[in-house]
């Protein structure tokens, strides 16, 4: 995978976690799990855009892209264990974000 896509990809990925963080501030009630899920995800989503942006070694990006995919594994089974309970826009968010970090995996090995 070319530098560039990479960085592309890391920008799509970083605003599906801002689109999750804002569906979860618009929720009436968010799981503590997730809340913290999330919170951790868009951190590292950004932390791993400025990566893209500031260097070119592939190996940091798919040491920070795993690290990335368990936190969106975790979001993800803190949106299915609330069930119901979880706004419709949150959990779709959270499946976008995630979905979003798998094909950069898969792209980046």
């Amino acid at each position: 995978m070319q530098i560039e896509q990479a960085r592309e990809s890391t920008e799509r990925l970083e605003q599906r976690a801002d689109d999750a963080v804002q569906a979860m501030q618009r929720a009436s009630e968010v799981p503590a799990e997730l809340r913290d899920a999330l919170t951790q995800l868009h951190q590292q989503a950004r932390q791993l855009r400025d990566m893209a942006r500031h260097s070119g070694d592939p190996q940091q990006l798919i040491g920070a892209v795993d690290r990335l995919e368990q936190l969106g594994d975790r979001a993800k089974q803190a949106c299915l264990g609330a069930g119901r309970d979880t706004d419709a826009a949150l959990q779709s968010s959270v499946v976008q974000a995630h979905d979003e970090i798998s094909s950069l995996k898969k792209q980046l090995h």
